[in-house]
């Protein structure tokens, strides 16, 4: 036999030979050496997962407080008080009142008016829209008894800064009652077309601008738009 062929069958030999038997204690060993580098393993993990947890909630408590300093819920603030509110801004007119040309103009409607008891009412005073109603009594000065009251078809009432009242309806009464109108309000009398007009335009809480002017020559005064009430 040929030493090649003899190193083969020697190496093969050794390859299917059956490895020599381990005692008891030997693979106790190292089943124990296995199962304490399992629990090393595991108590680390844990233990890193633990430190992570616990670095994301610091961060979490000092995140925007250079001091390190905590603010308590309800505690004080450094920041400065809140200034004075602002004020609201005025509403946009929805018309105009010219006492001087005795008009009230809404959008492009121009209406003759007869005003009363508006002498104290400077120009610029800015009247709103606080109530309406169809059909509604005036209350006039005087005795409580007959003629202290009128009624007013298309009845508006407005309010000056003040919350004094001013009146805005159909004459369809005897304007003579006006001479009874309480000294605190005003009156804006227009035909009863015009007041079922600015009735259905107007809303609460529109404003209309109280305007005085020289009255105008008459050939300007026949010439207003929509005087006509239709």
């Amino acid at each position: 036999m040929s030493d090649e062929l003899g190193a083969a069958l020697r190496a093969l030999a050794a390859q299917h030979e059956t490895p020599p038997r381990v005692a008891a204690a030997e693979i106790r060993s190292r089943a124990t050496r296995r199962s304490r580098r399992r629990k090393a393993a595991l108590a680390l993990g844990t233990a890193a997962t633990a430190a992570c947890v616990l670095a994301a909630v610091t961060l979490t408590l000092h995140t925007g407080d250079a001091t390190g300093t905590r603010h308590l819920p309800g505690a004080a603030s450094d920041a400065p008080p809140p200034g004075p509110a602002t004020p609201a801004p005025r509403t946009t007119s929805s018309g105009v009142l010219d006492l001087g040309r005795h008009t009230l103009t809404i959008g492009d409607r121009v209406m003759r008016v007869d005003s009363h008891s508006f002498g104290r009412f400077p120009a610029g005073t800015r009247l709103t829209v606080r109530a309406k109603t169809e059909m509604d009594l005036l209350p006039l000065e005087g005795r409580p008894e007959s003629g202290t009251e009128v009624k007013v078809p298309y009845l508006v009432e407005l309010r000056t800064p003040a919350q004094q009242p001013v009146y805005a309806g159909g004459l369809a009464f005897d304007t003579k009652a006006l001479m009874a109108l309480s000294a605190d309000s005003g009156w804006v009398g227009m035909s009863v077309t015009d007041a079922e007009w600015f009735y259905r335009r107007v809303r609460v809480g529109d404003g209309i601008d109280l305007r005085s002017t020289p009255v105008p020559s008459a050939d300007v005064t026949t010439a207003l738009p929509g005087a006509s009430g239709e």
